[in-house]
């Protein structure tokens, strides 16, 4: 029985309730509100803030990146460096040129 109940198309049950003879509606202050040239200004000084924060944004990440980038080059050409000396020097030579590069490097 209650299946077929819930099966069946029916209406909802609606509450009303009668508002008390004292209520008052909520106004708003004039007071309170902006005029027009009041939220333009508020709306530019935002816009301002967030475009300085941005661009510092932008800053610190090109500056990043411009890091990563430097270091990655001088990674790059010291690799390609001993690669190149690697074949152009002789088998024997090869363990004197490394042990120099080892020195200037520490001294450095």
């Amino acid at each position: 029985m209650e299946t077929e109940e819930a099966q069946q198309k029916t209406s909802k049950q609606v509450y009303f309730a009668i508002l008390p003879d004292k209520y008052e509606p909520l106004i708003e202050d004039e007071g309170n509100q902006r005029t027009p040239e009041e939220k333009e200004n508020i709306v530019e000084y935002y816009t301002s803030v967030k475009l300085k924060r941005l661009t510092a944004r932008v800053c610190s990440a090109r500056q990043n990146v411009k890091k990563a980038c430097t270091f990655s080059w001088r990674c790059l050409v010291y690799g390609l460096q001993s690669l190149a000396g690697a074949f152009s020097t002789p088998l024997s030579a090869v363990v004197v040129v490394m042990e120099h590069q080892r020195e200037a490097a520490h001294q450095a």
